[in-house]
């Protein structure tokens, strides 16, 4: 079976409050589940970076909701095609910055738990455009916390 993967890099918008992310984190968990997509949405304080993968149906609707979505703008479409396999069991969240909620503190420790079977997973299946700028993103905003 073929899947199809979409990576992107959003602003956020002005003024997001830590119930818009606890919000979005629920809402994307359930709209994702429906259809069958995985993968990860990592938010800076500024930026978001998602990564989903699943049936190419699936994944186009579920990025007809993200672009529709009013806590973001300017979308950079980093890939959007076909990937040989997922890479990623469940949906998941990581926030760089985790003073918010108690939700977004485990959502976070799960995606930090993640990071390695992905390192794994990519040294394995050599290189993947999406997954390697997921984690730069991250990489780099782990280093500006320390």
């Amino acid at each position: 079976m073929t899947y199809w993967a979409v990576a992107y890099l959003s602003t956020a918008v002005a003024g997001l409050t830590t119930e818009d992310l606890d919000h979005l984190l629920v809402d994307a968990r359930a709209h994702n589940r429906l259809e069958g997509v995985t993968g990860v949405l990592l938010h800076d304080g500024a930026r978001f970076f998602q990564y989903f993968e699943g049936t190419q149906e699936a994944v186009a609707r579920i990025y007809a909701r993200i672009q529709a979505s009013r806590m973001h703008v300017e979308i950079e479409e980093l890939q959007n095609g076909p990937v040989p396999q997922r890479h990623f069991t469940q949906w998941h969240m990581g926030c760089t910055q985790t003073e918010g909620s108690v939700l977004q503190t485990l959502s976070s420790r799960q995606w930090r738990h993640e990071v390695e079977f992905l390192r794994e997973d990519m040294a394995r299946a050599g290189d993947l455009p999406g997954l390697r700028e997921l984690l730069a993103f991250w990489e780099e905003h782990q280093q500006a916390e320390a």
